[in-house]
């Protein structure tokens, strides 16, 4: 990152001083570095800045493929700060995140001054102070917008956190075409878009006149040859880019010369309203082909309340997934990994179990550990204790350094048990020996419980030892040191499950390259 600035300011001196880097990522598969600049609502780049920037990098910085330069503009909108805001305490602070409301949260915008006022219990207020919540979403959004901002925590005495959640029943909704609501940020083109947005799943033929709302993604600009009509022969552009509401669809819009710099502002992760037709192309794929479009933020709340098609009476989770959020920094110019179809084509969940002995009978599971990998990246882990009911033989403790005091506290496995198979559904389930040991005293459990098991199952020891590496034996700490994986905390489930995984993606990688 610093290195860009240094290469604006040597070249620029102070005249670029208000953009800020934004984010900075390469496709594998077009061999393009992709550098987002963020600048302030109320400037302009030009056409030329754009090309003296895009220039002055693209001399001094050399990479194994080409470089593309985007501007992003900074809307200090208080809807689009608010869903930021909540999107970083889910990932985030679960715990907040449960008792939150959007109307807890407060926003004065004062130009370039961005007052955010949380109003808590006193219990979660606690939590939010000593947790440094303030400061840590301070950072994140000085990485989204261009402002600076004065977070504060307030108690609210009128909210009161309930003892017990207990089941909750979700109602039925009777929509024949259900939409769910979207705050316009700024018009880009076309005119006002009404009413609100439908999902995209829910479209499944061609249609004219369709309105959508999502995320962007693989956004890309292209030159055509115009060759009917009076601008025949002359260059024209469309562009390209994937939404993404919970299901994606390809979208397409030839653009008119006065539009280009309005869809030029746009870039991943922007989140916009459409209207437009959709269609079907090659192969029998919709398309859609966008008319209209503003700059929007979803209202999350509606669009989840809108996808309820039943009532479910839910059981009450004993273990919560965790969001996985990788510790290590990586090196933004590092070409990231490619892996092979089977894994870019499926979902798999690694795990690994700690036990009270080896007989899966007689012995009881006391530690559940799982990371899910999603298109080659960990991106979720679940980990828990368990309460054996008996206590644990000196011997297990010695292996695993787990007590009877650590599980005392600890849900029984058979209310882990069902958090686990919502966890791995649709999963590949695998482990490191786990079809010789883990998976018989899982599969102990699901037969005592009358739970059928659907998953597919692979072993990575067996994967190991088909392999062409050469470790001094097949033990997980050999192999992980062979790789260069590092390997903490040996013998305790959630460590060795994520040690497995990246032997997993290592090998996977090793093969394909």
């Amino acid at each position: 990152m610093e290195k860009i600035y240094d290469l604006l300011f040597k070249n620029f001196g102070q005249k670029y001083d208000f953009i800020k880097l934004y984010d900075v990522s390469y496709d594998t598969s077009q061999m393009e570095c992709v550098i987002t600049f963020l600048y302030p609502h109320d400037k302009e780049i030009s056409d030329d800045d754009r090309s003296q920037i895009k220039k002055a990098l693209c001399d001094n910085i050399k990479i194994n493929g080409n470089i593309k330069i985007k501007f992003k503009k900074s809307f200090l909108d208080s809807n689009l700060i608010k869903k930021e805001i909540l999107d970083f305490i889910a990932k985030n602070y679960k715990a907040i995140w449960t008792y939150l409301t959007p109307n807890q949260i407060t926003i004065n915008n004062q130009q370039e001054q961005i007052e955010i006022i949380f109003s808590l219990a006193s219990e979660i207020k606690k939590f939010f102070d000593i947790s440094n919540v303030g400061q840590l979403l301070n950072s994140y959004l000085c990485e989204k917008f261009i402002a600076s901002f004065n977070i504060k925590s307030v108690i609210d005495k009128n909210i009161i956190i309930p003892d017990e959640i207990g089941e909750v029943e979700i109602p039925v909704l009777q929509e024949k075409n259900p939409r769910y609501e979207v705050f316009v940020v700024k018009e880009l083109f076309g005119g006002n878009i009404i009413p609100s947005p439908e999902f995209i799943k829910n479209n499944n033929q061609a249609k004219n006149d369709v309105i959508l709302a999502g995320d962007i993604s693989q956004f890309q600009k292209k030159s055509f040859m115009r060759k009917k009509g009076k601008k025949a022969g002359e260059e024209g552009y469309y562009y390209s880019f994937l939404l993404n509401d919970g299901k994606k669809i390809e979208c397409i819009y030839f653009s008119t010369k006065t539009n280009i710099p309005k869809m030029d502002l746009l870039a991943d992760g922007m989140t916009i309203l459409c209207l437009g037709d959709i269609k079907r192309g090659l192969g029998d794929k919709l398309t859609y082909y966008i008319k209209k479009i503003s700059l929007a933020t979803i209202n999350e709340e509606s669009k989840n309340l809108k996808e309820v098609k039943e009532v479910i009476k839910k059981r009450r989770n004993v273990v919560l997934p965790e969001d996985f959020i990788e510790m290590k920094q990586s090196d933004i110019f590092t070409i990231a990994p490619t892996y092979s179809e089977f894994i870019n084509n499926n979902n798999f969940v690694i795990y690994d179990l700690e036990t009270t002995g080896i007989d899966s009978v007689s012995d009881s599971i006391i530690e559940i550990g799982a990371v899910k990998i999603v298109n080659g990246k960990v991106t979720q882990k679940f980990s828990t204790f368990v309460n054996p009911q008996r206590p644990i033989p000196q011997e297990a403790s010695r292996v695993n350094n787990i007590t009877d005091e650590m599980v005392a506290d600890a849900p029984v496995i058979n209310d882990v048990i069902h958090d686990f198979m919502s966890f791995i559904d649709g999963c590949v389930l695998m482990g490191y020996n786990n079809i010789n040991f883990d998976n018989k005293f899982i599969f102990k459990v699901l037969k005592d419980l009358g739970i059928d098991f659907k998953n597919e199952t692979m072993d990575v020891y067996n994967i190991v030892r088909n392999s062409q590496i050469k470790p001094k034996n097949f033990k997980l700490t050999s192999v992980a040191k062979y790789l260069g994986v590092d390997l903490e905390g040996a013998h305790r489930a959630y460590n060795d499950a994520y040690v497995t995984a990246q032997i997993f993606l290592k090998l996977n990688e090793i093969k394909n390259n």
